[in-house]
């Protein structure tokens, strides 16, 4: 996962000099603009991409990025862009299958350019390098950071309470108990954002389904396993088990993350599992002292078994319908390079992709790269799935099951029938 082989454009010095810059690019939500010396850049929430594009600026004078930024309905609004040619030059794009916007669905309809020419190139990790290419072969986007899947626990309140963050699942139940003898809520759960529904069963069966069969869903292509048939069960079953011994909030349907967020800040709520990204953003809204602590989600009784629920993050790509390809692959060479990475990851609360010799000490990245490290780590499930609709009915079923319209069982026999849609 971690590359050794870098090319380095802009210097360390002039990086970090930038990131004190106080003017940073616009933000806005448009499309391309018809400034040569313009170059626009799609986000999907955050600021992690206005944190690095001034040193991109100070190396090239004249040139100015703006960031257009969709953080509420990303996919559809670009997806929507591409179609009509008026993306923006540069857009995050999404690992593997999954949505309009990612790698494989976008760029075999040649919404991407190929860059598997840059010489960056050869430092993509094959680990990413498969998600971020087209069943072409074609190259098509830089990574930014390896993002995973964990508890995140408040430690101050952690510590008044004489607890510690659970290695295994029967202590991940004992943990939901002296949270509520303690009148607090062990799990923050916002699932009114229908995008936290995944976020359990994606810990989950990283040990109990992709751990014990990485091509799981390959073997679904070629119909010998389902959903429905494998510990996926046992993985919804156990997000039930959770909610029947009292480990999140009330009316968790009803609960926007922003929420939750806040209750881990304060320490009414301990812990909330979530994307490591959100580290820094629960920490950048908390009080001073705030110290949060992460750790992988266990789903068995052995911590051994336990994987993390990691997988390529953020990616950017080059519109294929750009007038200004030179400077949008100059961009993207600059991305690459491992003091961008690291910048940008830092900012963004994650792991870099692409941090070559340099290294990157935040708790985050430590437990992370000790897991990559070890091979302890299973790819987010819908990198792999071969249609867009099953996310959705994920999402949907979840909700169904919090608020008693559906049991797992169902909801897998739904996702068993999108998948091959």
């Amino acid at each position: 996962m971690l590359s050794t082989k870098t090319r380095r454009r802009t210097g360390a010095a002039a990086l970090a000099a930038a990131l004190t810059a106080t003017a940073l690019a616009g933000c806005s939500t448009g499309g391309g603009s018809d400034d040569a010396n313009v170059l626009t850049v799609a986000t999907n929430g955050g600021d992690a991409m206005k944190a690095v594009i001034a040193a991109f600026e100070e190396a090239n004078p004249g040139v100015t990025v703006e960031v257009r930024d969709s953080p509420e309905n990303y996919q559809q609004v670009t997806a929507t862009q591409l179609t009509g040619g008026t993306a923006p030059d540069v857009i995050q794009v999404f690992p593997g299958t999954g949505n309009n916007v990612s790698v494989k669905i976008a760029g075999d309809k040649g919404f991407l350019l190929d860059v598997s020419d840059a010489d960056w190139a050869d430092t993509v990790p094959e680990s990413s390098r498969d998600l971020l290419t087209t069943d072409d072969g074609a190259l098509v986007a830089v990574p930014m950071t390896f993002s995973s899947i964990g508890g995140i626990y408040n430690q101050g309140a952690l510590d008044e309470l004489g607890l510690t963050a659970p290695a295994t699942w029967t202590e991940v139940l004992q943990f939901c108990t002296d949270a509520a003898e303690a009148g607090k809520v062990a799990y923050g759960l916002g699932l009114s954002d229908t995008w936290t529904t995944q976020l359990i069963p994606y810990a989950l069966t990283a040990t109990l389904v992709y751990a014990e069969d990485p091509d799981f869903a390959q073997h679904q292509v070629e119909g010998t396993a389902t959903f429905a048939d494998s510990p996926w069960q046992t993985a919804l079953e156990q997000y039930v088990e959770m909610n029947d011994a009292g480990c999140f909030n009330e009316s968790p349907n009803g609960t926007p993350y922003s929420e939750v967020q806040d209750a881990v800040r304060s320490g009414d709520t301990l812990a909330t599992v979530s994307v490591a990204a959100e580290n820094s953003t629960i920490a950048a809204g908390g009080p001073e002292g705030l110290e949060l602590t992460y750790a992988a989600f266990p789903a068995t009784d052995d911590p051994a078994d336990t994987f993390l629920s990691a997988t390529t993050g953020p990616s950017f790509a080059v519109n294929a319908a750009t007038d200004k390809t030179d400077l949008a692959k100059e961009f993207l060479a600059f991305l690459a390079e491992p003091e961008t990475q690291i910048a940008y990851a830092d900012r963004y609360g994650d792991t870099a992709a692409l941090p070559g010799d340099m290294a990157q000490d935040s708790a985050v990245a430590q437990l992370v790269t000790g897991y990559v490290n070890e091979g302890r780590v299973a790819s987010w499930p819908d990198q792999l799935w071969p249609s867009t609709t099953v996310q959705p009915a994920l999402f949907d079923g979840v909700q169904a099951v919090f608020s008693g319209q559906s049991t797992p069982a169902d909801v897998l026999a739904t996702m068993d029938q999108a998948f091959h849609e």
